[in-house]
């Protein structure tokens, strides 16, 4: 007899795909899947068919199928005239909810790892000060060995707990909190987070440390390293990019509007700004090369918290920071190097990036991740990183 025509009893089905015999039963009954062959004495024979079908069954349930949905699949219902057409309907409904599930997922895991690390920073490493004319920064000091600084913007010490973590066995490590956010708190009469007064708080900061120094900068972290370049390029050993959502460097009008008038509505309308700012990001999707982000992904009501941190974020820092126009001569002077998310394809930061790479002549590095893979995905990030740093 051919593999093809093998035929199993309903105890060698539930052993081989993990089913209970009552479930799959149950699933006949259900009409989720056709009613197997039966034998003389009335036991269900299966065939290779349908334990592949079941198997697939499986797969979507696990993913959240409707089972109206598997029942069409299956070819349960009988009135479908077009099951291959049926079928391929079906699952590209599908893969999208699943995908918009993962991204879901995805957010999620990233703000528990930031907590986790967050917490996991607290215990292992103590908060130091450095006073500035306007208002204190906060840092953290990880590792022994050359020194490196982990910048953004704004991601501060919590955003790079496990990031720094992961360096800390080959780097002396340092993290901050840029002002406004974190440990570094806004104060009345502080300055407005400009590259150009993040820049000045972090040569402040590296003068402390003696410099010069390596520096990795994500998103508005990698805006601000531009600035000190262009004004400290001494303090800069090395400094690698990742990602400086630059919005100036782009020929797209409807883009910087749309930008411009989400920072404005900030103050007022947090929720509605943070929505617009992730829809024309992009920023919180995995895209690769052949894929483009949703326009459009309906975020939950944010907590009174992350709204007061956006009012700020949107309101004050991304404006500058995204409407930047970097120094192309002075970026020449020091040694950069550019990376952006091997899934940030098609968005904003990383269309940037790649637009900021031309202009130097230097090739754009895929990173782990997206957008967040510093945060997200660290132990890849840094060993990803540690290779930049070495060259």
């Amino acid at each position: 007899m051919d593999e093809a025509d093998e035929l199993f009893s309903i105890a060698e089905v539930s052993a081989q795909i993990g089913l209970a015999p009552d479930t799959l039963r149950y699933f006949e009954r259900q009409g989720i899947v056709p009613s197997p062959r039966r034998d003389d004495a009335g036991r269900r024979q299966y065939t290779t068919a349908d334990v592949e079908l079941i198997r697939m069954l499986v797969h979507l349930r696990e993913t959240g199928m409707p089972l109206a949905d598997i029942a069409q699949f299956t070819g349960a219902d009988d009135k479908v005239t077009d099951p291959a057409g049926l079928r391929l309907e079906l699952l590209t409904a599908h893969r999208r909810r699943v995908r918009d599930r993962r991204e879901e997922l995805d957010r999620a895991l990233e703000v528990i790892g930031r907590k986790i690390a967050d917490y996991s920073d607290q215990i292992t490493s103590s908060l130091e000060l450095l006073d500035r004319p306007d208002c204190t920064i906060a840092f953290s000091v990880h590792g022994e060995g050359p020194l490196l600084f982990l910048v953004g913007a704004p991601a501060g010490r919590a955003g790079f707990a496990a990031l720094a973590h992961e360096l800390a066995g080959r780097f002396r490590v340092v993290t901050h909190d840029p002002r406004g956010i974190g440990a570094s708190r806004a104060v009345s009469g502080m300055a407005a987070p400009t590259p150009e007064v993040l820049a000045e708080d972090l040569a402040a900061l590296v003068d402390r440390f003696g410099g010069p120094a390596l520096f990795v900068g994500t998103s508005g972290g990698a805006v601000t390293l531009l600035e000190l370049a262009k004004r400290h390029p001494h303090l800069v050993d090395r400094a690698v990019l990742h990602e400086p959502p630059l919005v100036s460097l782009l020929d797209d009008a409807d883009l910087a509007d749309r930008a411009a008038a989400a920072f404005a509505a900030a103050e007022t309308d947090p929720q509605w700004a943070v929505q617009e700012f992730f829809d024309f990001s992009g920023a919180g999707h995995h895209t690769g090369p052949d894929q483009t982000p949703p326009a459009h992904m309906a975020l939950p009501e944010l907590p009174t918290e992350e709204l007061d941190k956006n009012r700020y974020f949107l309101g004050r820092m991304a404006g500058p920071t995204v409407f930047y126009v970097p120094d192309v001569e002075a970026t020449r002077r020091i040694s950069v190097v550019l990376c952006a998310g091997a899934l940030s394809h098609h968005q904003m930061a990383r269309r940037a990036t790649q637009a900021l790479a031309g202009q130097l002549g230097l090739p754009l590095i895929d990173m782990p991740g997206n957008h967040v893979g510093a945060s997200a995905e660290p132990t890849e990030f840094a060993r990803a990183v540690v290779s930049l740093l070495e060259r």
